[in-house]
């Protein structure tokens, strides 16, 4: 079993090949997980992908670890009834992103940001693809590349970010950018996040202006990348902040984020 952990570690670049004692490190880290004595949930997921577990004992395991870990959060999988057309192929994981939408005095979107990690899945990758929002906004990049300009994009429906290096298979890169939106004719009332390859630690917050609340928010998931069913709601209250925050341990095939009612 730590053989086949070790395997799936160098295949997905989450460990250098080079580091051969690999395996021999992972005998005590499966000898603690299968003795009940300690799993984290980083172990878990290498446990689940390693194996290639089905989605039901997927499932099954983080319900049994939810028990143990009250408060630690389900990840999000196979929520949309369709998968989302990309216009380019995708060719990186994403490891970690950080989204965060400010929401002004008007109720409508002001500013996003967005922070990632990403791993590339083959060679050559040095380009990161964002679909371009419908609304008029501003690009930005805040660090660790620069926007392409538009007679450089593969589709006109896709923003392109050019990274500081073409990453090999394995290597990681991180960058962030900003949204900032021109003024639209209508109020916000929703926010929603769409993983199609298994997204890793996404964190999703929605900022209010104190001048202007929501009555009620609910933290919601959807069937469609863009309108489609509410699958699913809860209801959240802002924290001091005038903020809603949830953290996903991953996301894969599936849409989530906040929903609210001025």
């Amino acid at each position: 079993m730590a053989r086949v952990i070790a395997n799936h570690l160098w295949a997905t670049g989450d460990r250098p090949e080079g580091e051969r004692s690999l395996p021999r490190k992972s005998k005590d880290l499966v000898y603690r997980a299968l003795g009940g004595h300690s799993i984290s949930p980083q172990t878990l997921c290498w446990f689940i992908d390693a194996f290639q577990m089905s989605a039901a004992d997927e499932n099954a395991l983080w319900e049994t670890y939810e028990g143990r870990m009250a408060q630690r959060p389900m990840p999000l999988l196979n929520t949309l009834r369709m998968p989302q057309k990309l216009p380019v192929p995708q060719l990186h994981r994403t490891v970690m992103v950080f989204e965060r939408r400010a929401i002004d005095a008007s109720g409508r979107a002001a500013a996003h940001r967005s922070t990632h990690g990403i791993l590339a899945w083959e060679d050559g990758v040095d380009r990161y693809p964002c679909f371009a929002s419908p609304r008029p906004a501003r690009f930005t990049m805040v660090y660790g590349g620069k926007v392409l300009p538009d007679d450089a994009r593969r589709a006109p429906s896709v923003i392109e970010i050019s990274l500081g290096r073409s990453l090999r298979k394995g290597e990681y890169a991180t960058f962030e950018y900003l949204s900032e939106y021109g003024r639209s004719r209508r109020v916000d009332t929703e926010y929603r996040r769409v993983a199609n390859a298994r997204t890793r630690s996404v964190s999703i917050a929605v900022e209010f202006e104190p001048c202007r609340l929501p009555k009620r928010v609910w933290w919601a998931i959807w069937d469609d990348y863009q309108g489609g069913n509410v699958l699913s709601e809860e209801p959240v209250t802002l924290d001091k902040g005038y903020s809603v925050q949830r953290f996903l341990p991953f996301m894969e095939n599936a849409a989530a984020g906040f929903r609210w009612e001025w």
